[in-house]
């Protein structure tokens, strides 16, 4: 009883700090969730091999689909890979798990797979009759990131953007750099992998349509920034093991100027590192880059630099994080004004 007191004490007073129109809706489906998405009708959450979905309308869940295996309808993840990922954007859940990628209609049946010629093609989109995926490739002694453009059988078509990698061999680890980002919609692709806001918008076949560009105040990387990061690459179990092999770390002065690129309503959402108080800015934009409004979101951290998965659909936010009893999830849920 006295927990439960201490429990609607703190929620309470999370209520008063946070705005006024946020909800803070109990998730206790949810242990450790990595992944959010949202559609016009649903929400989406991946858990390890899982993937629950949610009626957007009371957030009741609605069917949860997958599990660890090679045959359909299960997946297979390496943590070095990142978690699985989806994209709900087109007709289907599109799932892009370790060496494959599995279609599911809305409601969870499944439909489909398909076989990946390399389990090292990460985060794919479709895009058209084709798709996108981030690949890794060695250059002379450089490590790159290379944005590629696949058929529908994940052959490459096409490399689209290319950076290094952040770890390189005898240099080590640099952080903040960049956020490489990429985003699908209405049959186009918005590519964002620069330090500064550089947005260049292309066509299913990679012709570039246009360019946004906007110059904003970055947030400089702070000795306090640099050592909560460090700290957490020493402290943290994923991580621990090879802090020693990915010295030295390097940091940039600044923090680039995108963390997230949402493109839902014909508008443009990027999420800022710059913070304001407890939150953080979002630059709105229409779809040709004329800035709209300026706003602000409460943003969750889970790491010094890395918040809990969330997302921005059509004027809201959404965010999971830990509940203040830490024994469970909550969905935060905001209008963005």
């Amino acid at each position: 009883m006295i927990k439960k007191i201490m429990v609607f004490l703190v929620i309470t007073m999370l209520a008063a700090i946070l705005p006024a129109q946020t909800k803070i809706i109990p998730m206790p489906d949810l242990q450790k969730p990595e992944t959010l998405s949202v559609d016009q009708t649903q929400m989406y959450v991946t858990e390890g091999v899982f993937i629950y979905i949610y009626s957007l309308k009371d957030f009741k869940l609605i069917k949860k689909i997958g599990q660890k295996g090679e045959g359909p309808q299960e997946f297979m993840l390496n943590p070095a890979f990142g978690p699985l990922v989806i994209n709900v954007q087109t007709e289907d859940i599109f799932a892009d798990s370790l060496g494959k990628v599995s279609w599911f209609a809305k409601d969870g049946t499944y439909k489909k797979e398909q076989k990946l010629p390399s389990p090292l093609i990460l985060f794919i989109q479709p895009l058209g009759k084709n798709f996108v995926g981030m690949g890794f490739e060695q250059e002379g002694q450089k490590l790159m990131k290379k944005l590629n453009l696949y058929d529908d059988k994940f052959s490459k078509l096409k490399e689209i953007k290319k950076v290094e990698h952040d770890f390189q061999q005898g240099k080590g680890l640099t952080l903040l750099k960049t956020f490489p980002l990429s985003v699908t919609y209405d049959n186009k692709l918005f590519v964002a992998w620069e330090a500064d806001i550089i947005i260049d918008v292309l066509d299913p076949d990679i012709n570039k349509l246009y360019t946004i560009k906007h110059d904003i105040d970055r947030r400089p990387v702070t000795e306090e920034v640099k050592k909560a990061v460090i700290e957490f690459l020493k402290t943290n179990p994923a991580t621990k093991d090879a802090f020693e092999f990915l010295k030295p770390f390097n940091f940039p002065s600044h923090f680039p100027a995108m963390q997230n690129i949402f493109v839902t309503g014909d508008k443009i959402y990027l999420v800022t590192f710059k913070e304001e108080g407890k939150q953080n800015e979002v630059l709105i934009l229409d779809l040709k880059g004329k800035l709209l409004k300026r706003a602000l979101i409460t943003l969750k951290m889970n790491t010094p630099i890395i918040p809990f998965p969330y997302a921005i659909h059509e004027g809201f936010f959404y965010q999971m994080a830990e509940a203040p009893d830490e024994e469970g999830w909550n969905l935060y849920v905001m209008e963005i004004k």
